[in-house]
C-alpha cells in the first residue's frame, strides 16, 4: 500500500476523533484543557500588550462536572464487582494469568473494565483488540517461551482511523476491516490494518505537518482466527456502526459554557476591585490608594477623569446563571438525588423518580458491559482453542440501591412508634435490618430470628390431686391458689371442678 493511501479515513472518522478529543479535554482538565483554548476571546483581545488571553486562561477555573458525572456512574456500577462462573475454566492458568494481567501491563480484567467503562462513557465509544501474537512465532514452544498469551488492547476513536462491517447470510454485521494507528513518534508512524485472512503492519515517515511521505516498512502475517477480532463497546451506540455518542457530551457543552461564565465572574470582580480610570492624556495620575490626579486648571467638565466600574448585579446575575446551568446538569444526568445543591429541596416523590431514572440509565451502561465482557471471553477461548463450558456466566448489577439510607432508616423509626401490630413491627424489623446489614449470610440468621415465632413460656405443672371427694377436691383448690393459681386458670386444668367449688374452697380457708 502506498503511504498516501494510508491517510484514508471512515467518513466518520473526522467529526468522531475531533468531538472525541474534547470530550477527553473536558474529562480530564488542567492544563489539556487549558491547551484546547475554549474561552471566547473579546473583541481585539489579541491587539492588547502581552497574552492577555493566555493570562485570563490560566486565572479561569474548572469545574469539572464531566468528571464528577463519570465517577458517579462508575462508582455504583462497580459498587459490586462482576461475579463470573468459569467452571472448569478457574483451574486453567492461562484463564489465571488473563484475569489477572488482562492488557499485559499488570492490570487486573476488573480495573481494565472499570477503565474502558469511563473512557467510553466521555468518548462515546472505545475500540477492544483481544490479541495473541502467536502468528509471529514460528511454533507453539517458542509462544510459550516468549511468554506469549492472549491479551485486550483498548483504542480510543482517534486511534481507529478506518473500520468497514459486513452482513453475512445470517443477517449479523461482521467486522471486516480496521486500521489503527499504533503509535506516532520520531517523525515515525504505525499502523496495522486487520483483514478476516492476513494482518498488515506499516511504518511511514511523516513530515513536519504529520502528513505521511513514504513507507519505511511493510510486515504481512496471516490471522489464524479468519475473523476481525475487534469489538466496539458504545454505552449509547449510534446508528451508524462503530461509532457512539458520549454518554456526557451535553455535560461537557455546558461544563465550557460554565468555564466562559467563570471567566467573565473573574473579570467582573477584578474590575470591581480595580476600576478603570478614563482620562485624557495630558492628565497626569497615579494609582493606589489615597491617589492624586492633576488636571488642567482650564479643562472642560466633560473631559474630567471618571471611573469605570460595574454593578454588583451583574455579578450576581452571572452567579445565578452559573447556578440554574449546575441545575441543569444534575437534571439531565438524573443525579439530583445524590448530589446536594444549595437552595433545591426535592419532595419524596421527585427523589424517588430521580433514583428510578438514574437507576435505569445505570442498568443500561451495566447491561453493555456485562455483554462485552462476554465477546472478550469468546475471543479469549478461540484463540486458545477452548470451548466454554456450559456453566460459564458473567453477571454484573442490574439493580442499584441509591436510597438514602438515613431517611429511610427514620422512616421506619417513626413506623415503629406509630403503629403496634405485632405482625407489621415484624415487618418493619426485617427492613432495618436489610438496610444495615450487608453479609449475606448475617442477614440470612437474623431475618429468621425475627420471623421464627417465640414458643410461649411453660407455665407452673398443674399440681396433681385426687378430686374424687369434696374433701379432697377442696384441699386441692386451696393449694393451687396458694400456688398463684387464678380461677380461670383452675376451671381449665380440671373441668370437673366449678366455680362454685372453688369459692366454697376459698370461704371454708
Amino acid at each position: 500500500m502506498k503511504a498516501e493511501d494510508l491517510l484514508n479515513t471512515h467518513p466518520m472518522y473526522r467529526d468522531t476523533a475531533k468531538e472525541a478529543d474534547f470530550f477527553y479535554r473536558s474529562y480530564v482538565g488542567g492544563k489539556l484543557y487549558q491547551k484546547g483554548e475554549y474561552l471566547i476571546k473579546y473583541l481585539g483581545e489579541d491587539n492588547n500588550p502581552g497574552d492577555s488571553y493566555g493570562k485570563r486562561i490560566k486565572a479561569t477555573p474548572l469545574d469539572n462536572h464531566v468528571k464528577t458525572t463519570v465517577d458517579i456512574y462508575s462508582s455504583f456500577i462497580f459498587r459490586n464487582l462482576p461475579k463470573r462462573t468459569l467452571g472448569q475454566l478457574y483451574s486453567n492458568p492461562s484463564v489465571q494469568q488473563f484475569m489477572k494481567n488482562t492488557d499485559q501491563n499488570g492490570m487486573g480484567l476488573d480495573s481494565f473494565m472499570k477503565s474502558i467503562n469511563d473512557m467510553a462513557l466521555v468518548l462515546g465509544s472505545v475500540w477492544l483488540l483481544v490479541d495473541k501474537p502467536n502468528y509471529a512465532v514460528a511454533s507453539a514452544a517458542e509462544a510459550e517461551a516468549l511468554g506469549i498469551k492472549p491479551y485486550v488492547c483498548a483504542y480510543t476513536p482517534q486511534n481507529v482511523l478506518d473500520w468497514e462491517y459486513k452482513r453475512a447470510v445470517n443477517g449479523q454485521h461482521m467486522l471486516s476491516y480496521v486500521k489503527v494507528l499504533e503509535s506516532e513518534a520520531n517523525n515515525e508512524s504505525s499502523v496495522t490494518e486487520w483483514y478476516p485472512d492476513r494482518i498488515i503492519k506499516t511504518v511511514v515517515a511523516t513530515n513536519e505537518v504529520g502528513e505521511y511521505s513514504h513507507t519505511i516498512s511493510e510486515q504481512e502475517f496471516v490471522n489464524p482466527l479468519g475473523m476481525v477480532p475487534f469489538i466496539n463497546y458504545a454505552p449509547l451506540p449510534a446508528p451508524t456502526k462503530g461509532i457512539g455518542y458520549s454518554v456526557v457530551g451535553d455535560v461537557a457543552y455546558s461544563q465550557k459554557y460554565i468555564y466562559n461564565l467563570m471567566s467573565e465572574l473573574e473579570q467582573n470582580i477584578r474590575i470591581s476591585g480595580h476600576p478603570s480610570l478614563v482620562k485624557t492624556p495630558s492628565t497626569r495620575a497615579s494609582a493606589g490608594a489615597g491617589a492624586i490626579i492633576e488636571v488642567q486648571e482650564d479643562m472642560e467638565p466633560g473631559l474630567k477623569p471618571y471611573l469605570l466600574q460595574p454593578s454588583g448585579s451583574s455579578i450576581d446575575g452571572i452567579l445565578d446563571a452559573i447556578d440554574k446551568i449546575v441545575h441543569s446538569i444534575h437534571r439531565m444526568t438524573h443525579t439530583s438525588a445524590v448530589q446536594i445543591m444549595r437552595g433545591s429541596p426535592m419532595s419524596g416523590v421527585a427523589l424517588a423518580t430521580e433514583r428510578q431514572l438514574l437507576n435505569t440509565k445505570l442498568a443500561q451502561i451495566s447491561q453493555g458491559l456485562e455483554e462485552t465482557e462476554q465477546k472478550i471471553w469468546k475471543l479469549f477461548s478461540v484463540w486458545q482453542e477452548i470451548d466454554l463450558p456450559e456453566d460459564f456466566s458473567i453477571h454484573y448489577a442490574q439493580t442499584f440501591d441509591i436510597r438514602d439510607e438515613h431517611s429511610d432508616l427514620e422512616l421506619y423509626r417513626k413506623a415503629l412508634t406509630t403503629v403496634s401490630d405485632p405482625k407489621f413491627v415484624e415487618e418493619m424489623n426485617v427492613k432495618v435490618a436489610e438496610l444495615l446489614i450487608e453479609d449475606e449470610e448475617t442477614l440470612k440468621e437474623v431475618t429468621e430470628s425475627i420471623t421464627t415465632p417465640v414458643a410461649p413460656e411453660a407455665g407452673p405443672v398443674a399440681m396433681q390431686h385426687p378430686t374424687t371427694t369434696a374433701e379432697t377436691r377442696a384441699d386441692h383448690i386451696r393449694q393451687m391458689l396458694a400456688g398463684g393459681y387464678a380461677d380461670v386458670d383452675i376451671l381449665q386444668l380440671h373441668p370437673e371442678i366449678s366455680q362454685e367449688d372453688i369459692n366454697r374452697a376459698r370461704n371454708s380457708e
